[in-house]
């Protein structure tokens, strides 16, 4: 029997949102980068167009003919239309209404302005955790279209032969969704064809390469338009302009058609080879949330780079606050949102695009410190050893040991929850028998690596302190004298609650990677479980069972693998049944939470600490250094 084709399936993304083109431009680029692809769609090749609904606005307002084209081309089946959403946002990031919304709007919208409603949506950026998938059955999409690749380098059971064919994810609530591949190297290699970087000879032998053996269906691109016969100016150095384009794409799809292994269609035929089982899993303790192409990419790229990402997330959700506690139900107020949290205003964001958003944008004003009043309460015994540097504090509800030696870092921490065993402090130099390791592993404290004075800082130096109370909790405060300006660093104890705040004196960003409220556990017998939201409406639990350093540089230039999105402000993180929960307010500051486990001689060092920011190439001069508060909890396991 001769061996069935392989199904070549393509689609284009196009973002008039890019980070790097200016309003002025959308002319060029619907000219030189949109309209060229519905000419291939007129002459019978099978291509998908995955659009926000934003950039269909954006054309609509330049050259509605390109809409009432397309419209035809959709009713007559030439092409195929793949939901975004309103906004290419970073779903992991955001909260789960909000993601809702931005696929609501963006399928009414549809609807609409093409008279069509999408079977299929395009994960944005292909940022994903197995909690957003949730969000998409239940906004009634049939598939999913996401990157293979980075998935199957993190996933030890899937093998090469899940790209053969569509398969079946499973989400963070155990549901299942079919997913069709997208595959950042198949779309990369045919970026290196069409800008003149191979002969077509030589990318039809990269192709039937990539394409696994009996392979159904495969992806043959499924990336962004405008890099074709036009160059956003993302980077100093971009793949120069040799030949049309668009004719080496043309002359790709021609020979295809005359090749008798493959055959060119539309990305949902895929579906017809769709294997339901087996299941799927999506992310684990390593990598909890996968991104498109190399590992510079990872949702730090949107958190806590860029201009002045922290911000920039930090107001999006306080009017997200806003929005939730008004009860609205208003479109119009969520578009905006939306648009305001679109992945592009993060990156290689052009300084006339930056200043037009901050000014739709209310900056804080810098909350004041707690008044600190005279005082212990009652309720609480507060203990001084000069000796050995140690403050202690001590409630029914918890025992709390403070090192005045090291910047008031947490030495002991134990809750009457857990019996009083303590749970997370310092594991003093020499606990680890490795001289790797042979070093003080503190909680609560402040290290920033600073690339131009290449040094780093901390706060763990002898520090004086002033002990009071405000309202019924105690207050614990320090100022510490840092190179880049006084840093005050403040406990309020309340009940069972430790509240932990870092507050700077200078208020510009670093250029550093700047880590803080570190969490080390007692607990070196085993590894870590940790838990969080990542931008879907449920938690996502995930058990280490190997080595794992979020905050681990992928280069000299990127400086962490990964984060959590802890959309909703809480992670939880422990080992066997005792553990913490954390907690704080993304609306006044959204850091991003990561974990580390490493084994040593049999004993493991878990800890978890919150990002302020991090570099990578998007990473600008300048930006906002926010003051942070988080809680501390008991827990028990998740």
């Amino acid at each position: 029997m001769p061996k069935s084709k392989t199904r070549l399936y393509t689609l284009f993304h196009l973002n008039l949102a890019f980070s790097s083109i200016d309003e002025s431009s959308h002319a060029d680029v619907i000219q030189h980068c949109y309209w060229p692809i519905l000419e291939l769609a007129q002459k019978g090749i099978p291509v998908g167009l995955e659009v926000t609904l934003y950039t269909l606005e954006c054309i609509q307002r330049v050259d509605p003919s390109w809409i009432i084209a397309l419209r035809n081309l959709l009713t007559s089946q030439s092409c195929e239309l793949i939901a975004s959403g309103d906004s290419q946002i970073i779903g992991p990031l955001i909260p789960a209404e909000v993601n809702h919304w931005n696929l609501t709007l963006g399928q009414s919208g549809y609807q609409n302005m093409l008279g069509v409603t999408p079977r299929l949506a395009y994960i944005n950026e292909q940022a994903v955790s197995a909690g957003l998938l949730d969000l998409y059955l239940d906004a009634g999409f049939e598939a999913v279209i996401m990157e293979w690749d980075n998935p199957y380098s993190h996933q030890p059971e899937w093998n090469k032969e899940t790209l053969s064919r569509p398969h079946t994810l499973t989400s963070a609530s155990g549901r299942p969704v079919k997913v069709i591949w997208n595959s950042a190297v198949a779309f990369q290699q045919f970026q290196r064809y069409v800008h003149n970087e191979m002969p077509l000879d030589d990318y039809l032998t990269a192709l039937k390469r990539m394409v696994p053996s009996d392979c159904h269906a495969f992806p043959l691109y499924g990336s962004d338009a405008e890099v074709f016969d036009y160059r956003p100016g993302r980077f100093s150095v971009e793949a120069q302009k040799s030949c049309n384009e668009w004719d080496r794409i043309r002359a790709l799809f021609q020979r295809l058609q005359r090749l008798s292994g493959y055959a060119l269609t539309l990305p949902s035929a895929a579906l017809d080879f769709w294997q339901e089982e087996p299941n799927l899993q999506l992310g684990n303790a390593a990598h909890p949330v996968s991104v498109k192409k190399q590992a510079k990419y990872n949702i730090t790229r949107w958190a806590l780079s860029g201009r002045n990402d922290l911000l920039l997330n930090t107001l999006c959700h306080a009017r997200f606050k806003q929005l939730i506690e008004g009860h609205c139900q208003q479109a119009d107020s969520w578009r905006q949102l939306c648009r305001q949290w679109a992945s592009d205003l993060r990156t290689h964001l052009t300084q006339t695009r930056y200043d037009a958003l901050i000014e739709q944008l209310a900056v804080p004003e810098t909350p004041p410190l707690l008044e600190l009043s005279a005082g212990v309460p009652d309720d609480f015994n507060l203990s001084v050893d000069e000796e050995r540097g140690t403050l202690s504090v001590r409630s029914q509800h918890l025992s709390l040991e403070l090192n005045a030696k090291r910047g008031l870092s947490i030495h002991s921490l134990a809750f009457a929850d857990h019996q009083f065993k303590p749970v997370l402090g310092t594991l003093t130099h020499g606990h680890f028998d490795h001289i790797a390791y042979s070093a003080d592993f503190y909680s609560n404290h402040l290290v920033m690596e600073r690339y131009r004075e290449r040094d780093r800082v901390t706060d763990l130096i002898q520090v004086d302190h002033e002990a009071g109370h405000h309202d019924r909790a105690i207050l614990i405060r320090t100022q510490i004298h840092t190179p880049m300006g006084p840093l005050t660093k403040t406990y309020r104890i309340e009940g069972a609650a430790i509240e932990c705040t870092f507050a700077f004196e200078q208020s510009v960003r670093p250029e550093a990677s700047l880590r803080l409220g570190y969490i080390t556990l007692l607990d070196c017998t085993q590894r870590p479980w940790f838990s969080c939201v990542n931008g879907g409406p449920s938690f996502e639990s995930f058990q280490v069972e190997s080595d794992i350093d979020h905050g681990a540089p992928v280069s000299s230039i990127v400086s962490a693998t990964t984060a959590l999105g802890a959309t909703t402000g809480i992670c939880r993180f422990g080992t066997g049944h005792m553990g913490i929960e954390l907690s704080w307010a993304p609306s006044r500051c959204a850091a991003l939470p990561m974990v580390a486990s490493r084994s040593i001689h049999q004993q493991y060092l878990n800890r978890l600490w919150f990002s302020l920011s991090e570099s990578d190439e998007t990473l600008k001069q300048g930006g906002v250094l926010l003051p942070f508060t988080f809680a501390i909890r008991p827990v028990t396991a998740p």
